[in-house]
């Protein structure tokens, strides 16, 4: 939902005259968010099955099967909105896509058709990396190749820079930092108990920095959050550090009973894949009707953002229930004796 918040902006800027969403481009944080929470659960689902080819091939189709038929079928939708109106897409009309690349998510330096594909790259690239580990590396080194992946990832990153070539880019990027800081936590969570207070702490200080970042840009930057984005190596530093304090201190309030989550939370939860893949044919759909029926008027991101929040976790949650759990119903049957692995 911050993701959505963050795109609500884009939808903004197209379709308002005002600018009032701004702040809520912090938004992207999200994405660090989900690297973050993506390290906790893959080390959580692979603990105890490393150096069995059996384990690795379950785990690596799981991953596939989770991720691409329902990527695939929003990816088509875009497709064919794309064909026939070529502004009902977040994708700008004038830039081309490479389809071979959109639909097979391979890292381009074009857009990919569904725009927000490009984050299921870097989990592409986390997940292929896990299964050469399972297949190959007994559990007692497993932590002493992930770090050397940490290590290999800065210095490359140092000694390259930016490379012409994208799939390096990929390789090489700080997000995998932040992949690792969530096996860290989960590891950190599974071996250790905090002092109960901890979880407290860690989440109040994780809001404490996050003000911090807003506060400085709004008066250094002019509210523009794009320093942070442009800006690798301090974006896992911002973000990351806020994503890892708040997931940290959210488990460990969750472990000592402190709180208890919604059920609707959870559900959201749940839905969270096919939200993500959805908003953005659902922000653009209400954008365009907004712009139709009121145009130039300074309100319509008021109203578009009332309609927008609501739709995206109405169409999120229908899109889990006609489309997305029967897919994994279905492709997880080769392999029922294992357990489900879910993907937040």
């Amino acid at each position: 939902m911050l993701v959505v918040l963050a795109h609500l902006h884009g939808i903004e800027r197209k379709y308002c005259t005002t600018d009032h969403m701004l702040p809520f481009e912090h938004g992207a944080l999200g994405i660090d968010l989900f690297f973050v929470i993506s390290g906790i659960v893959i080390a959580s689902v692979t603990t105890d099955k490393f150096g069995s080819t059996r384990n690795a091939a379950i785990f690596l189709y799981h991953r596939l099967a989770r991720i691409f038929p329902i990527f695939w079928i929003y990816t088509t939708i875009t497709l064919i909105a794309r064909s026939f109106n070529p502004l009902a897409t977040a994708t700008a009309p004038e830039h081309p896509v490479n389809l071979f690349a959109s639909y097979l998510l391979i890292p381009t330096h074009l857009p990919m058709l569904l725009l927000q594909g490009w984050t299921l790259s870097y989990e592409l690239y986390f997940y292929f990396v896990f299964f050469l580990l399972l297949l190959l590396a007994p559990q007692r080194i497993a932590p002493w190749l992930l770090a050397l992946w940490g290590i290999a990832v800065v210095g490359l990153k140092l000694w390259i820079g930016l490379s012409p070539h994208a799939p390096i880019n990929v390789l090489i990027s700080p997000s995998v930092l932040e992949f690792l800081a969530g096996c860290l936590l989960f590891h950190l969570y599974r071996r250790s108990r905090l002092h109960p207070a901890a979880g407290i702490l860690l989440v109040v200080a994780a809001f404490l920095w996050l003000a911090a970042i807003l506060i400085y840009t709004s008066h250094a930057h002019p509210g523009q959050p794009t320093w942070i984005e442009d800006a690798p190596w301090l974006k896992i530093f911002l973000y990351g550090t806020f994503a890892i304090l708040l997931l940290l201190g959210a488990i460990e309030l969750e472990r000592t009973a402190l709180i208890r989550y919604f059920p609707l939370l959870a559900s959201i939860g749940d839905w969270s894949y096919s939200i993500y893949l959805s908003h953005l044919l659902v922000l653009e759909l209400i954008g365009r009707l907004a712009f139709r029926i009121l145009p130039h008027n300074t309100n319509s991101i008021l109203i578009i953002t009332l309609i927008s929040l609501p739709s995206t976790i109405v169409v999120g949650y229908l899109s889990y229930t006609c489309l997305e759990r029967p897919l994994m119903t279905r492709l997880y049957k080769p392999t029922q004796r294992q357990p489900a692995v879910s993907m937040k």
